[in-house]
């Protein structure tokens, strides 16, 4: 009969209980011998917790009881298996019995082979359980007492600090790069930006480069206000704190003006199935444009064109066609993306690009030329008027003439209405330049929604003419 030995320490146990690996292995190899066993393979789980299976030793054994090489598994002592209820009945009923293999405690002198050892597995299982969760709230309760002293919690210490002896103590080299990093998002900067100007001045901290996560999790942190996290609440620390309250509530303040600018601008994204959907315009015939994709064979390959075309010339539907002969130019999608794309990142690098293009952008001339139509209106209806003052125009005409004059007239100022309700909408360009700052990392992230929020929020419609570009700001 061949048996595989599964002997399991982890440091805590073994500088506590004396039950190493070797006295574990020593012991085992004796009862063996004392059955007339023979010992297969020594599957050794080192330094491994009993809390998972995730072990390497533990692993081997599986596989080889899967393989057929082995007849029993002994162990020293139960909890050597696993600590976990779940753990220890799966292994023993979906792994050992299930490959026919026994499975065998020293300890507790019982093995799987009988209908009373089998009974005691699971009664046993439960104790290593109950004891497992005993470590962990009296692990629990300690950290929650450290917590309330407002002693720091982990072994890490965040940028800023260092940890000796228990207690985070200010690291003056990194307490300036921390004080930089607020400085600097409360001016307006993006996490991006604070980053990259400080990985590429040389200032990076303790665990390496900066960049936009690391940045996040300084702002977001309430150690640099002398205070002590613990499963989401904080206590007041023993720390010296190196962030002012009112420099730490000016960036909360920031990032949260910044997400509702995203959210206060942020247009229903519909059935879009691409970044510019909907946004693109043709100069031609005033169409929209709209997503194609191609596959075309050749050279025995497949290959696979994603493009934007006029919806007048790809006729699919027939009525988004404006002009069936419209032959405005077909773009590439990476292309024109990217292109749309460096513009808006043209806004994040330099401020004085959005006052440039609002003070550029051409004036809105729909407002006047309403007004002097109304103005016509106006005369014509003074001038009817004037007829029937004079006697030269009957009552009954003279009302049905001004009567659809009205009308017209009532139609241009819904018109007047309607632009200046569309003006009330555009975003300043103080708004604008808070929704540009973060889009580099918008773009990192690749998240098809958010980048949707800031076209939609920068962009009113993008117009082609063949290869000319024309971008509608929405600030300008």
């Amino acid at each position: 009969m061949l048996i595989g030995l599964y002997p399991r320490v982890s440091t805590l146990e073994q500088a506590e209980h004396g039950h190493s690996i070797d006295e574990q292995i020593e012991r085992m190899e004796k009862y063996c011998e004392a059955m007339g066993w023979t010992v297969y393979k020594v599957y050794t789980d080192a330094g491994y917790s009993g809390g998972n299976m995730e072990r390497p030793g533990l692993q081997m054994m599986i596989r080889d009881i899967k393989k057929g090489r082995i007849d029993k598994v002994l162990v020293y002592k139960l909890d050597r298996l696993s600590r976990s209820q779940k753990d220890t009945l799966e292994l023993i009923e979906d792994i050992f019995l299930a490959n026919k293999v026994d499975f065998v405690s020293m300890s507790e002198n019982f093995d799987t082979s009988t209908p009373f050892g089998r009974a005691m597995v699971g009664i046993l299982a439960v104790f290593a359980q109950l004891e497992r969760e005993q470590i962990k709230e009296r692990m629990s309760m300690g950290r929650m007492a450290r917590a309330k002293k407002g002693r720091y919690i982990g072994s890490q210490a965040p940028i800023g600090y260092d940890y000796e002896d228990g207690h985070l103590t200010p690291n003056d080299f990194e307490k300036m790069l921390v004080s930089q990093v607020f400085e600097k998002y409360v001016s307006g900067a993006s996490p991006f930006t604070i980053a990259a100007e400080l990985n590429e001045a040389g200032l990076i901290h303790k665990y390496g480069n900066w960049n936009r996560e690391t940045i996040r999790t300084v702002i977001e942190n309430r150690v640099y206000l002398g205070e002590v996290q613990l499963s989401g609440n904080w206590y007041s620390g023993q720390h010296e704190p190196i962030i002012e309250p009112e420099t730490f509530e000016k960036a909360q303040t920031v990032k949260t003006r910044k997400h509702e600018a995203h959210r206060k601008w942020n247009r229903r994204l519909g059935k879009a199935n691409s970044y510019l959907g909907g946004y693109i315009e043709c100069s031609c015939c005033h169409a929209k444009y709209g997503k194609i994709s191609q596959h075309r064979k050749g050279n025995g390959k497949v290959y696979h064109y994603v493009y934007y075309q006029c919806n007048s010339r790809s006729k699919k539907d027939k009525t988004l066609i404006k002009d069936p002969n419209c032959k405005n130019k077909n773009w590439t999608m990476t292309e024109f993306d990217n292109l749309i794309f460096e513009e808006i990142k043209k806004l994040a690098l330099d401020p004085n690009y959005i006052a440039e293009i609002t003070e550029n952008a051409p004036e809105d001339e729909r407002p006047k030329a309403i007004k002097k139509e109304m103005k016509k209106l106006d005369d014509q209806i003074s001038r009817l008027m004037d007829l029937y003052t004079v006697g030269n125009m009957p009552v009954e005409i003279l009302q049905e003439r001004i009567h659809g004059l009205n009308d017209q007239k009532i139609k241009l100022e819904q018109a007047l209405e309607k632009i200046k309700k569309e003006t009330k909408q555009k975003i300043t360009q103080a708004e604008a330049m808070q929704i540009v700052e973060d889009f580099e990392d918008i773009l990192a992230r690749n998240d098809f929604e958010e980048i949707r929020e800031v076209i939609g929020s920068l962009i009113d419609k993008i117009e082609v003419d063949n290869d000319n570009i024309t971008i509608y700001w929405a600030f300008a």
